[in-house]
């Protein structure tokens, strides 16, 4: 029986103690609705895949969730990428003004943890022309202005801060088994302060050298030390305090009739402990923000980093930002 490798990385971070969950919500027109939350296993579901499983479970019809398109590995590609990815690869400390690692994850409801911002049609156009009149895609237009907040809020002075940014595979693998998960990675090492045009430059050049094929190339080397060296290699690296700022995850834009509003968060561990998701459903974009135990357990931080964020992509600032913020007091009294 073949084996996914990819997924055998998620079950051997479960083991070693990390919520390995995925999590959505679905949520109504008001910025006071609850949202009803969903938790996947990383094991079983990639974040498009698992959004895509729930949207048909609800009967919605789903003509075809975000694909790869013209972008086809071959050997050449993914040792080239493999050698462009591997120095990420390598054990990395990544400083913070404060850093718990005794501190593991502790399972909290999903209100309790993920701060939500659902924008307006007309935010969303005003996000998406930022970045255009910028000259870079919307999707480094939020990485530029989340690195930003994370930088000024949590990392220590002057430290570089190194992102996963997941890259959807998926229309790019016809042979690898449709429920498997079909993803991986781009390294964003930032340091200072970079433009956006600047980090456009930066993420260019990791995907003109193959390194969303070189990491998942990379992935799938667990099966030369198998499941437990996997766990093996995972808790050697938690006590040498490996790790990188975070991960940003956007799945992208999703035209869905039916469709309420939905928003998503990807899962983080000590290692990524700074979680930053993106979904855009029927001209609305939505941003999350998670903190890992060892960062901050209060939901309050995680608003902070949010507003902040959010208040940077948008050149007209929020009036109700506060609004789910009360609600989130409520939820963790």
């Amino acid at each position: 029986m073949k084996t996914d490798w990819v997924a055998a990385g998620f079950t051997a971070m479960r083991d070693c103690g990390d919520d390995i969950s995925i999590v959505y919500a679905e949520t109504g027109t008001s910025p006071r609705a609850e949202p009803r939350w969903f938790e996947l296993p990383h094991d079983k579901f990639d974040g498009v895949s698992g959004f895509a499983h729930l949207l048909r479970e609800q009967g919605l019809r789903l003509e075809s969730p975000p694909v790869l398109n013209g972008d086809l590995p071959t050997l050449g590609r993914k040792l080239r990428g493999l050698l462009a990815v591997f120095p990420a690869l390598q054990v990395r400390q990544q400083k913070w003004r404060r850093f718990d690692w005794t501190r593991t994850s502790t399972f909290r409801r999903v209100r309790d943890r993920v701060a939500s911002r659902l924008f307006t049609e007309a935010q969303t156009k005003e996000i998406v022309a930022a970045a255009r009149d910028a000259g870079v895609t919307v999707n480094t237009w939020l990485l530029s202005h989340l690195d930003h907040a994370v930088a000024s809020q949590l990392a220590a002075p002057s430290a570089g801060r190194l992102w996963m940014i997941p890259v959807n595979l998926r229309g790019a693998l016809p042979s690898v088994p449709d429920e498997f998960l079909q993803m991986s990675f781009l390294p964003v090492d930032i340091e200072r302060d970079p433009s956006p045009v600047e980090l456009q430059a930066l993420i260019n050049g990791l995907k003109a050298r193959d390194c969303h094929w070189g990491s998942w190339t990379a992935l799938h080397l667990g099966k030369l030390i198998g499941h437990a060296g996997i766990r093996r290699e995972l808790r050697k690296r938690a006590l040498q305090h490996n790790g990188w700022a975070g991960i940003f995850s956007n799945l992208g834009v999703w035209n869905v009739p039916g469709a309420r509003n939905w928003i998503f968060g990807p899962a983080i561990s000590r290692a990524q402990p700074v979680g930053a998701g993106c979904l855009t459903m029927n001209g609305r974009m939505s941003l999350t923000i998670q903190l890992h135990e060892a960062l901050s357990e209060d939901l309050q931080a995680s608003y902070a980093l949010l507003d902040a964020w959010t208040q940077g992509c948008l050149k007209e600032p929020l009036r109700e930002q506060f609004t789910v913020r009360r609600r989130a007091k409520v939820a963790v009294s």
